[in-house]
This record gives structure tokens, C-alpha cells and sequence, in this order.
């Protein structure tokens, strides 16, 4: 057996009667789909996009790419697309917040997706 949402909706008066003294103020009276299996095994989704975190230095730290809600992403910053994102993480100096996981998420797109996978790398 495995758990499940199951909603029964019927309508009034023809299936059911208010019980006196009995608060329906939480009762819903729309229909709400519920989630799929997919959204409950994933969880809620993170906001999409990536911000710069520009240093101002002159060393070789210059800028760090975080997901748009990390922690250390600075407030108000613009948005960056995916293109974007890569387009800043390619300038010298330039690195990707391994705390957010702006690092796991773009470091294939910067470095292909066939490194590792073809077989003919040495070992």
C-alpha cells in the first residue's frame, strides 16, 4: 500500500448538511490540484538565475558567481540568464560560489559535458 491524496468533493444540499454549531469558515471551496509525485519528491524549486558579486579589488579575485539566493549573493544585484552567467565566470579573475552550487551547476557548461564520460581520458 503507499500513501496518497485523495479528495472527495460533494456537493450541498444534495450530499451533505451543515451540523449546528460547527465553525465550515476553514473549509475550502475551490478545487486545488494536488502536487504531483514529481513536485513532491523535487520540493520546491529555487528562483533561476545567477548574480555577479564583483570584489572591486585588483588581485586576482575580481568577481564570484552565486545562485540568485545564496547567502552570500549581494542584495539587488541584476540577474544574470545562464549565458550570461557563463559569459562573467569566463573573465579572468572571475570564480563560481561552490556554497551554493553556482559552481556544480555551470562548471559543466564551462567545461563540456563530455570530460569524464567519453573513456578516453588517462586514469
Amino acid at each position: 500500500m503507499e500513501p496518497a491524496w485523495y479528495t472527495v468533493w460533494v456537493q450541498a444540499p444534495d450530499h451533505v448538511r451543515p451540523v449546528g454549531g460547527v465553525s465550515y469558515d476553514d473549509v475550502p471551496t475551490t478545487y486545488l490540484e494536488p502536487p504531483s509525485s514529481v513536485q513532491q519528491a523535487l520540493g520546491p524549486r529555487r528562483p533561476s538565475g545567477w548574480v555577479l558579486a564583483k570584489t572591486g579589488g585588483r588581485g586576482p579575485d575580481r568577481g564570484v558567481v552565486h545562485a540568485v539566493d545564496c547567502e552570500e549573493a549581494p542584495a539587488g544585484a541584476p540577474v544574470l540568464t545562464w549565458e550570461r552567467a557563463l559569459d562573467a565566470a569566463e573573465q579572468q579573475g572571475a570564480r563560481l560560489c561552490s556554497l551554493c552550487g553556482a559552481a556544480a551547476e555551470l562548471d559543466p557548461l564551462l567545461k563540456g559535458f563530455d570530460r569524464g564520460f567519453s573513456g578516453d581520458e588517462e586514469r
